[in-house]
């Protein structure tokens, strides 16, 4: 396999000058442009990060860690705040685009395992793909300059070794429990009761599925059939030790260019009976109904109000738009508005989350019952996951439609909101229709599953 390989001497005499005396930082990175893309492999263990917006002609791909700040609890987004600063205060950097740091976080601020809590970190490779051009980023500790050369080209090398995403025919079976349907038919009806005596107005309840496969899985043909079938999502993949956080999300958390803010209101959803059926049927739920407009609202109001909390010119659609994902229908609205040179990503990340889109409304009271009936989830479902550079610009989504990898076992999160009105057998098919985008996308890696369970989340 031909890869094309950077200018090395160059590399090498462009860290020199960055790394001199003169030019004191905490961290240091070099952007070198490339002819094309290298096709790099996952690696099964160690660090790695993708990021796909392939509506937006993005690729990233990260690999290994030379800065991160872990946290959690109810100042973790004052923390990653806090370390963000100062890694811009002392990160110096040379050639293309500003760099970028990643970021991830669980829906509460406790959980999360087996990833932290709440996350920033820098990879030490990064590659990026955007709109037909190519560049290669190498970071690297300024006190750890000195062997940063050889260390890059050992990881590049590596990477470039590695096989890349390979289909093989898909098998896929699975095994039902109808015991965890019940528990969550049962914690559906008990919300119900909870909205009727008027304590809150939405809540949003998760479930858990557990597959194990005859071989493990490959989060290289599962990113890639998620990027292949969801162009209108963001595709996410986090490797720690063994294990991969993958997804392809509808939903942006909030996107910041320049001044430009960019939030989305998603809620309300709709989908085909059959995943075999013409996307051109009427889907099983009408998104036109009282329901849907109501849930919906919720989290357009929730938005709106959150994000003039801090910034300028706020605007909402008057009405949603149908966004359509494969079988998937949702309503959405997307909300803009101007940032104030003070207010950083992060700040504006820590007022949004968690909307009513995940969580409930009001959200305080919707957060007390959740914890109050168990809710956990795993991994950073239905938290956020994305990136931040270094000149402040960010694409974070809310992590849906996702599932954390481990060998031969996948554990797969979806959930659905409960209004007046919802009926608990159509939020448990909801669900259902949530898990399909990873289970094709499992299928699409030629998976065969032996057994399957299912957890109440």
């Amino acid at each position: 396999m031909s890869v094309t390989l950077p200018d090395w001497a160059e590399v090498g005499r462009r860290l020199a000058r960055l790394a001199a005396p003169s030019h004191p930082a905490r961290l240091l990175s070099i952007t070198v442009d490339l002819p094309d893309a290298p096709r790099f492999g996952i690696p099964e263990a160690g660090d790695w990060c993708v990021w796909r917006r392939p509506d937006r002609e993005l690729k990233l791909f990260g690999s290994g860690r030379v800065f991160a700040a872990s946290t959690s609890g109810t100042g973790r987004f004052a923390v990653l705040h806090a370390a963000h600063g100062g890694l811009l205060a002392d990160w110096r950097h040379e050639g293309g685009p500003p760099p970028v740091a990643f970021l991830g976080f669980a829906y509460s601020p406790r959980g999360g395992g087996p990833l932290s809590n709440a996350c920033l970190w820098v990879p030490e490779l990064l590659v990026r793909e955007a709109r037909g051009s190519v560049s290669v980023t190498f970071s690297c500790a300024a006190a750890e300059a000195p062997g940063a050369l050889a260390r890059w080209r050992g990881l590049w090398q590596r990477l470039a070794e590695l096989p890349p995403a390979s289909a093989v025919a898909p098998r896929f079976e699975q095994c039902a429990n109808p015991l965890a349907d019940r528990a969550f038919l049962a914690r559906g009806r008990a919300a119900l009761r909870a909205i009727g005596a008027g304590g809150v107005d939405k809540l949003v309840l998760t479930r858990s599925v557990r597959l194990r496969a005859e071989h493990p899985f490959a989060a290289a043909s599962v990113l890639d059939a998620l990027s292949d079938r969801h162009a209108g999502c963001a595709t996410f993949g986090v490797g720690r030790g063994g294990r991969a956080f993958v997804g392809a999300s509808p939903e942006t958390l909030l996107r910041v260019d320049g001044s430009r803010v960019e939030a989305d209101a998603l809620a309300g959803t709709a989908w085909l009976a059959d995943a075999g059926t013409d996307p051109a049927t009427p889907a099983t739920l009408s998104l036109g109904g009282d329901k849907n407009r109501r849930e919906h609202d919720f989290v357009a109001r929730a938005v709106a109000e959150a994000l003039a909390s801090l910034c300028d010119g706020v605007e909402t659609p008057e009405a949603p738009e149908v966004l359509r994902f494969n079988t998937l229908q949702h309503l959405c609205r997307r909300v803009t508005a101007r940032r104030p040179t003070n207010v950083s990503a992060i700040d504006l990340v820590a007022r949004l989350h968690p909307t009513p889109a995940v969580g409930g409304a009001p959200t305080a009271a919707a957060l007390d019952w959740l914890a109050a009936h168990g809710d956990r989830r795993g991994a950073w479902y239905t938290g956020g996951i994305g990136w931040v550079d270094a000149a402040g610009d960010a694409d974070i989504a809310v992590a849906l439609r996702c599932g954390l990898l481990h060998g031969r076992d996948a554990t797969l999160f979806a959930g659905a909101g409960f209004v007046a009105g919802s009926v608990p057998e159509q939020e448990l098919a909801e669900t259902e229709a949530k898990f399909s985008v990873m289970r094709a996308a499992l299928a699409a890696d030629g998976v065969a599953v032996a057994d399957g369970r299912e957890e109440a989340a």
